[in-house]
């Protein structure tokens, strides 16, 4: 057998033109079939399109770098999380086109899907390789910075390049949950659990503020005030954390570019929702463990801010009490960090379950965490009703609203289904004695429709993972699939005139700036590259990356300040939309600052 000669002229090209053909394979695997499509975006480009083409080049290019310039040797980490991708996003995108797996039952299909997995994995490989790589070998970073000045100046900095948007929207987009919330503090509905308690107090506590004066614009613009400060110090802080760590100034001047002029910050700055300040509490709270891990003080930050992001949102101590388990074992100066995280989550708690029953206000919890079960009954309703035998039906019934089930559902979006809830403000004790019953016959009916469970999970979720089209079209409420909100929610108009509800006007002269701008922020979308910032699954597979770096060199003390977004992706995963990004937003904020940590050393004892 005649030996390959290594130092041949012609190997360079022999092993572009196999890339090439390899990139060529792999582009054709993300091919779609239009027959059939009924995916809620535009029809997918069609196999003979120049789309295909530019991808394949693409994915050659990169494997070339990778394997033959870099020589970059894969590790089991890598292939086994490519693989990982690579099934998820051939599964997850048929489901988005079809809108079930039922094609998958054949051998052969499934065996061809298979491969297509096989196919979509090469190029995830390839850039996770690339990524941990990078990291590792610590590119990134260059000489620590000594601990000097500089949030303040970047927070005016951030503040001034989101003004067009504050100004424009003056005094924010009111997001329909801060309208209610208003409602709920002012009495024209009973206060309850529904929306964070001490997040209803804040806004409304603003709003009340502002009626001092006679303006509601007042109030909502102190909130806007609020929420942008926080969010500019928060982002502020995680720059200087790179900085600090050492990353080169480059990295920091991307981070600062990215974190100003990118519209969503903007965008997020005066949109009036609880995200906003959940985001940069949770953001600071991940900052403060990462100080832990390094061996720095950081107790104070972990109590103040694992606090209030309990406090902001209900699934916020979801977040924070695992976290605070993972580091309570990987922080360096336990002794001060323990307590902080134990104080943070028992404050959280005793405002739960002591505070709020003690001023009656109405817990109305229990049913939040039954959006994907909801989902998989209505699925299920829709899809094989006539099999649905007469004691399930009247199970089903006696909780949610059997009969409109099937017209009601949307596989990306649980709150049309959920809404029907007929226990709702009937109190926590008759939710969970309707909710038990139907627990029963929801177990029961998993047995005999596993596949559409599958198929209804999955579709609630699989923008969060994979690379999924741009959703078009209507949705409830618009909110599947959306990425910024300029469009403010008026409570009164469907509940008829009342001073108690949240009346706030825009300037009517600025229509055309905001019209503008919110084009401008929307259709950053569809320009290469820059679009991949508004897609969810981005995030996640850097980060993952990111963590297989972390894992390479056996900082597992590192590893631990990734809890919050592994945790934060779970809880977007189990939330009623899918790829809706103002419950991802903590993640994106979070990306940087956790690259940073994966290229640079931890700090010695």
């Amino acid at each position: 057998m005649k030996r390959i000669n290594l130092n041949s002229p012609l190997l360079p090209y022999a092993q572009g033109a196999a890339c090439l053909l390899a990139g060529i394979a792999s582009a054709l695997c993300f091919v779609v079939s239009q027959e059939g499509y009924v995916g809620m975006s535009a029809q997918p480009a069609a196999a003979t399109s120049y789309l295909w083409s530019a991808l394949a080049v693409c994915f050659g290019l990169l494997l070339y770098h990778v394997f033959v310039q870099k020589k970059i040797r894969l590790h089991w980490l890598t292939v086994l999380f490519a693989l990982l991708f690579g099934v998820a996003n051939t599964f997850g995108g048929l489901l988005f086109a079809y809108d079930q797996w039922d094609m998958l039952q054949s051998p052969w299909v499934l065996a061809l899907t298979l491969v297509r997995s096989l196919g979509q994995a090469v190029p995830m490989a390839a850039a996770l390789s690339w990524l941990e790589h990078v990291l590792r070998s610590g590119a990134l970073m260059g000489k620590p910075q000594p601990r000097k000045g500089g949030v303040l100046r970047l927070m005016l900095l951030f503040v001034l390049c989101w003004s067009p948007y504050l100004i424009a929207f003056y005094p924010g987009t009111v997001c329909w949950d801060l309208g209610e919330m208003v409602a709920q503090f002012f009495g024209q509905t009973e206060m309850d659990t529904w929306h964070p308690v001490f997040t209803t107090w804040v806004m409304g506590g603003c709003v009340w503020f502002g009626r001092l004066f006679g303006s509601d614009n007042l109030g909502a613009a102190l909130f806007t005030a609020l929420q942008t400060v926080a969010l500019g110090y928060a982002l502020a802080q995680a720059v200087c954390a790179l900085r600090r760590m050492g990353a080169r100034r480059w990295l920091c001047l991307a981070a600062t570019v990215d974190f100003a002029m990118v519209p969503l910050w903007g965008g997020y700055a005066q949109f009036i929702s609880k995200d906003t300040l959940y985001t940069a509490c949770l953001l600071l709270f991940v900052l403060a463990a990462l100080r832990a891990v390094r061996g720095e003080k950081a107790a104070g930050g972990l109590f103040v801010w694992g606090l209030l992001v309990c406090l902001l949102r209900s699934n916020g101590l979801y977040v924070v009490l695992p976290s605070a388990l993972v580091l309570a074992f990987a922080a360096r100066a336990r002794r001060q960090v323990i307590p902080a995280l134990a104080g943070a989550v028992a404050g959280a708690m005793l405002f739960a379950n002591v505070l709020i029953p003690a001023l009656g206000i109405r817990d109305e919890t229990a049913s939040g965490l039954y959006s994907v079960c909801f989902q998989q009954t209505a699925r299920v309703l829709r899809d094989h009703g006539e099999s649905v035998t007469p004691e399930e039906y009247a199970q089903i019934d006696a909780v949610l609203d059997a009969r409109r089930l099937p017209q009601l559902y949307e596989p990306w979006i649980s709150d049309p289904v959920k809404y029907t809830f007929r226990q709702y403000g009937q109190g926590a004790q008759a939710e969970k004695e309707a909710l038990a019953r139907y627990r029963k016959t929801w177990l029961a009916m998993m047995a005999r429709y596993p596949l559409d469970y599958a198929e209804s999970f999955f579709a609630g979720n699989i923008g969060y993972y994979t690379f999924t089209p741009k959703m078009e079209g209507e949705t409830y409420n618009n909110q599947a699939g959306n990425r910024l909100v300029f469009e403010t929610y008026e409570l009164g108009d469907s509940r008829g005139p009342d001073p108690r509800f949240l009346d706030t006007t825009q300037i009517a002269a600025l229509q055309p700036l905001r019209r503008g701008l919110a084009l401008f922020a929307r259709g950053w979308r569809h320009i290469p590259l820059l679009g991949l910032l508004y897609v969810c699954a981005t995030y996640t597979w850097l980060l993952v990356g990111a963590a297989i770096s972390v894992c390479r060199q056996r900082r597992w003390r590192t590893l631990a300040i990734f809890a919050p977004a592994l945790l934060s992706l779970g809880v977007c995963m189990l939330s009623p939309v899918n790829d809706y990004f103002r419950y991802f937003l903590p993640i994106v904020a979070m990306t940087l600052p956790l690259l940073g940590a994966a290229g640079c050393p931890e700090k010695a004892r």
